[in-house]
């Protein structure tokens, strides 16, 4: 069994009994009041219980519909129920139409659940089927709007960012992709943080941004130094750092040529 903390008002018990005798006489002389008192509290904490039961109740049941929604997209498309990796079908309609299907039941999800923090992952899953469907801009827009709701520190932030890079790489804006990468890295309660500065770098490399891609790879080497020595970021740094180097250093502008003296006049 863990043991329990210990809160202040245990920690000043001695205290307390110390002045028992003066608070038993006081109770006797303000029991209608206490009585009072005590009702009171009885029906806020029964409130209390009762709004953290009906939030709790329906926490379970969006959590069981979002997971029926995962479950029905499952089947459409072919695969066993519970099946983690859900294989694509022979019959690219049947893939489609069960897409589409399932982004229509996350909306409404959405809708129904408003700001809660699974309806943000039914966007997330929502986005990742639009993606698959081929519509780019659709889940751009749908991650830009969620990844500006959520808190800094939400790791759920870097997932929605992550994806949104890869949307943007795919409709060929690079240096934006490195970008969102970028952000999505600074999220630090995100796991594979190393990961995401790596794929920054690669963006900002193709975009013909070595100096960015160089600060990205040292931070995926001073993040996560194991997953970059086996992706060879230190190779790819040296790539970046060459083009920096090849870089000829700015010539200082020419001096203004003095302007020849005016005649004097006679």
């Amino acid at each position: 069994m863990i043991p329990r903390q210990h809160g202040d008002t245990e920690t000043r018990l001695e205290g307390f009994e110390a002045r028992l005798q003066d608070g038993f006489a006081w109770v006797n002389a303000h029991g209608r009041e206490i009585m009072v008192g005590v009702g009171a509290l009885l029906l806020v904490g029964g409130l209390v219980a009762g709004v953290t039961e009906w939030r709790s109740r329906r926490s379970d049941a969006a959590q069981t519909e979002l997971a029926a929604i995962e479950s029905r997209f499952t089947a459409a498309m072919g695969a066993n129920p519970g099946e983690y990796f859900v294989p694509e079908p022979a019959n690219a309609e049947q893939a489609a139409k069960a897409r589409e299907a399932a982004v229509s039941e996350l909306d409404a999800f959405i809708a129904a659940q408003g700001g809660s923090s699974l309806a943000e992952v039914a966007a997330i899953k929502a986005a990742e089927l639009e993606v698959d469907l081929g519509k780019l801009e659709a889940a751009d827009a749908r991650l830009g709007a969620l990844a500006g709701t959520l808190a800094a520190s939400d790791p759920k932030r870097a997932v929605a960012l992550r994806l949104r890079a890869y949307t943007l790489d795919q409709r060929g804006q690079t240096l934006a992709a490195a970008e969102a990468y970028s952000d999505a890295a600074k999220v630090e309660s995100y796991p594979p943080r190393g990961i995401l500065w790596i794929e920054a770098g690669d963006c900002f490399a193709r975009a013909n941004a070595p100096d960015r891609a160089v600060a990205a790879y040292r931070e995926a080497l001073a993040t996560a130094p194991e997953v970059a020595e086996q992706l060879h970021v230190v190779q790819r740094l040296g790539i970046e750092q060459a083009k920096l180097d090849a870089v000829p250093a700015a010539a200082p502008a020419p001096a203004p040529t003095p302007s020849a003296p005016e005649p004097a006049k006679p």
